[in-house]
């Protein structure tokens, strides 16, 4: 072992010598303040002042024969003894069968020391009914939640393949490809999720599986969101933490999962923060922050990046940019939603995903070994097709309100003047059919059903957006969106000083033309990139009343 130690949890590609707990005698890679193991620390959180724990020879689970729990029956292994599929801080999963539909299943048996405590107990019940209504082909669904003799216990689908973790420590560090193509899939589920009101609160490699399709192409399940924690109104405050103040995997958590008592808000950007950490393991087969107690990791979170251990393997900007908007301590500072987040993600497979870029070299070097004729009518043919103009539905577009993800809610008219700012710019090119903000108004900023929105709008693409602004600064992101296929043709973040905020709306405006393949003449171009005013106050003061304005003119009485 290292002087660095190890986090708490999944931290290296390469195995450590493991000691043994003296509380429960399991391996000792997971340690807390006082050298417990994180199960059995766990269990300390659940004990009334003054009680004892539980010797060794009294909890063990560990004993040959079969076990039961309602219709599921756990598979047990040559050794007679029951087959774990593995094992955290507050539960141990099992391969089960469930026996009315005889089919296989993942069953996941909380602590009994976890279960005895009724906020716990009400805890588990209420978030595995959240987690069993999330429906997503990247989430395995929880489908079955009991309880027996002092125990909770829930069943999932049982997923194929293997986790991340063990993908890594076999093969080692990944592609940046596959690891980018891993996240984005990931960040697909944290989305379905989030829409959903569900945080999951423990994202790591050893909760992330991986398979292949029928294709080869590679398939990302996310496991065990029987613990998630409820977001919005569903929400019951003071149990969302033990007595010991956490819940998670410490190497993978988020910093405010440390708050304790402090009861810092856990929300979609925690899990972003712990994707981060899981894509820096894809990447070096390590975590970024290590240490033998919560306490070292926590204090290392708030130190600069390890981003050495990156740049060696001579990464992308855009991806060290990524990783770090990732890991950024404070959560305003990270991606605000998983939406968000999988526009950027996507973006840089895209633009590194080294399979599609050989594939086009393939399919150059084929057309130069064909019959000439051939070739140069499949080349006439492909320069046709990029050359084609787009018809007037093609080049159509709908700008629909933009989210305000300030912290400061008052700052909506400011997310508002944005999104009205781009349309009326877009609204200048003669060749680009965009649809008025009477028309899109009504719509939400992030939509569940965006072909069918197109379809009633009667427009080709769609463009989304995020405006956040902070003191003199603003980020604003945008997709734009092809409805047909509910396909992003293109995204990009801008991180700007409100004083350059015209310039995003006008490299916005352009982009988008450009996307679009809208002709644009001297003058419109003009147009898109004028300055209304070189004064910030002036052009706050406009936004406002424009708010004002537009929210006048659509009430009931007004429209």
């Amino acid at each position: 072992m290292d002087d660095k130690g190890i986090g708490l949890g999944t931290t290296d590609a390469h195995p450590q010598a493991a000691q043994t707990c003296a509380t429960c005698g399991r391996p000792l890679t997971q340690v807390g303040p006082k050298g417990e193991c994180l199960r059995c620390l766990v269990g300390l959180g659940f004990l009334a002042d003054g009680e004892e724990p539980e010797r060794p020879a009294a909890r063990s689970r560990l004993t040959p024969g079969p076990l039961r729990y309602a219709h599921f029956e756990v598979e047990v292994g040559a050794d007679g003894f029951p087959v774990e599929l593995g094992a955290g801080a507050m539960a141990v999963t099992y391969r089960a069968r469930d026996t009315v539909l005889n089919s296989e299943a993942a069953l996941k048996v909380i602590e009994r020391r976890v279960a005895q405590n009724l906020g716990a107990r009400s805890r588990f019940l209420r978030e595995a009914r959240a987690a069993a209504n999330i429906h997503h082909p990247n989430i395995a669904r929880v489908t079955y939640y009991g309880e027996q003799d002092g125990e909770c216990f829930y069943a999932m689908e049982l997923v194929k393949g293997e986790t991340l973790e063990a993908r890594v420590r076999r093969d080692g560090p990944m592609p940046l490809a596959l690891a980018l193509e891993v996240i984005e899939q990931a960040a697909r589920a944290l989305a379905a999720a989030e829409a959903c009101g569900v945080v999951h609160r423990d994202i790591k490699p050893s909760n992330i599986m991986l398979e292949s399709d029928a294709s080869g192409a590679p398939t990302v399940t996310l496991i065990d969101y029987g613990v998630a924690k409820v977001m919005g109104p569903q929400a019951e405050p003071g149990i969302e933490q033990t007595q010991a103040g956490f819940i998670g995997t410490p190497a993978f958590a988020s910093p405010e999962q440390f708050a304790g008592v402090q009861q810092l808000p856990i929300d979609t950007r925690s899990d972003i923060y712990s994707l981060g950490v899981t894509l820096w393991y894809l990447l070096t087969g390590r975590t970024p922050f290590v240490g033998r107690t919560m306490e070292e990791i926590r204090a290392r979170q708030t130190s600069e990046l390890p981003l050495e251990q990156l740049r060696v393997l001579h990464l992308p900007a855009q991806v060290i940019a990524l990783v770090k908007s990732m890991l950024a301590p404070d959560p305003k500072d990270r991606p605000q939603t998983a939406r968000e987040l999988l526009s950027v993600v996507h973006s840089c497979y895209e633009r590194f995903n080294p399979k599609a870029r050989s594939q086009r070299r393939r399919g150059i070097l084929a057309s130069a070994a064909a019959i000439l004729a051939i070739a140069a009518i499949a080349l006439g043919t492909w320069l046709y097709q990029r050359a084609r103009p787009f018809t007037p539905m093609e080049r159509s577009i709908a700008v629909l309100p933009f989210e305000n993800l300030s912290s400061d809610k008052e700052n909506a008219y400011f997310a508002e003047g944005i999104q009205d700012e781009i349309l009326t710019r877009l609204s200048k090119i003669a060749d680009l059919k965009v649809i008025s903000r009477t028309s899109t108004q009504h719509y939400k900023s992030t939509p569940e059903n965006l072909p069918e929105i197109a379809k009633q709008l009667g427009v080709a693409h769609i463009l989304e957006g995020s405006v956040q602004k902070s003191a003199d600064a603003v980020r604003v992101n945008v997709q734009l969106i092809k409805a047909a296929t509910d396909s992003h043709l293109w995204s990009d973040t801008f991180d700007r000083k409100l004083t350059d905020i015209f310039s995003v709306e006008s490299e916005v405006s352009k982009a988008i033309a450009d996307q679009l393949r809208a002709k644009l003449t001297g003058q419109e171009a003009e147009i898109i990139a004028a300055k209304p005013t070189n004064n910030p106050q002036a052009y706050d003061a406009y936004l406002r009343g424009l708010a004002y304005t537009l929210k006048t003119a659509f009430t009931p009485a007004n429209s």
